[in-house]
């Protein structure tokens, strides 16, 4: 077991250092693609993620929203950290206005301003996600915010 017992822990600790170093790159990377048509500053698509994906985190199961984090940036996840409070708890039910209203009053935006942020974060999202992921969370919605969430018809 000796040798090889250590070339693991030393993949293990190569794996670890290689992670960390990719950590930042792949929340900038995040950001960036969020800021894409270049009318948003990093800050305010940094808060626009934390307001749609709390939101969305209200609705659906909280093994589903942890299931969903586990596939974000580590510090998208920190990020989301203060939302999680109602983790434990049953979704929330509401409908794709009130949701809409939730990350309006949260960002100060309208509600239309909202909807077209919604649609960003959730395109930025899934391409960070698996299919399975993907499909996990739409299948918790309902219509009209799954609408919201899946890829815009081309």
């Amino acid at each position: 077991m000796g040798h090889h017992g250590k070339s693991d822990e030393d993949l293990q600790s190569a794996r670890e250092q290689h992670h960390e170093g990719h950590l930042e790159t792949t929340y900038k990377t995040f950001i960036n693609d969020l800021c894409l048509p270049g009318d948003l500053r990093q800050d305010e698509a940094e808060c626009a993620a934390v307001a749609v994906l709390c939101t969305l985190e209200s609705r659906i199961q909280p093994q589903e929203s942890r299931d969903l984090e586990a596939q974000l940036p580590e510090k998208l996840q920190e990020l989301l950290t203060h939302c999680r409070h109602g983790k434990q708890e049953a979704p929330q039910r509401f409908d794709k206005e009130s949701f809409l209203e939730r990350i309006a009053a949260d960002l100060d935006v309208t509600p239309e301003q909202a909807e077209s942020l919604a649609r960003r974060v959730f395109a930025t999202v899934r391409d960070q996600i698996s299919d399975g992921e993907s499909q996990d969370v739409e299948g918790q919605l309902p219509p009209d915010i799954a609408d919201l969430w899946r890829a815009p018809p081309v």
